[in-house]
């Protein structure tokens, strides 16, 4: 049953990309529209949150991270298996696509191009799930323990660049490093 999942949910989002992506358009008078700045990711200007991608802290996790009283552990793990199992088909989604984005050949800049449509709306739909699930928790928490969740949050997006940005390099280096042909 989990085996065919995956392809019927890429299919399904590939077939609803093309509607959804009108509003991704490369044209800078359209909302929505044009490249401004640097790059990241899939056109955005900024780098993708990897909490997006990977989801929030186990609960146990959480619980030390953010000094989480016991009394309130089940809320956050319910909180977490709610959206962990309702967000798992994008996220596996989101992996393979991710996957396969990296150093594509220039003959296949076509089938680039059709993950990226198929990326953006996934990508957007797991960030509105994220806020929902945010929202909930800071109703939960406390100011200081937001505070902490917060900052793991940002030292998190500060290591997902770092990484990025150390993959652009050895890809700029790998090159530099063959001789000519």
């Amino acid at each position: 049953m989990r085996a065919r999942a995956f392809p019927l949910a890429l299919l399904v989002l590939g077939l609803a990309a093309p509607a959804a992506l009108a509003q991704y358009s490369n044209d800078p008078g359209q909302e929505g529209g044009g490249h401004r700045g640097r790059m990241y990711g899939m056109g955005r200007g900024t780098p993708p949150d990897p909490v997006i991608f990977k989801g929030p802290p186990a609960p146990a996790d959480f619980q030390k991270l953010v000094q989480l009283p016991d009394a309130k552990l089940a809320g956050y793990q319910s909180l977490y298996d709610h959206l962990m199992t309702d967000t798992k088909p994008q996220r596996d989604s989101l992996a393979a696509l991710r996957g396969g984005m990296g150093g594509g050949d220039s003959d296949d800049r076509g089938s680039a191009q059709q993950r990226r449509e198929i990326f953006m709306p996934l990508s957007d739909e797991l960030t509105r799930k994220q806020v929902a699930f945010d929202d909930a928790l800071k109703d939960m928490l406390d100011k200081d323990q937001w505070k902490r969740y917060q900052k793991w949050r940002e030292e998190e997006r500060k290591v997902a660049e770092q990484q990025r940005q150390d993959r652009w390099r050895h890809r700029g280096n790998a090159g530099d490093s063959q001789p000519p042909a």
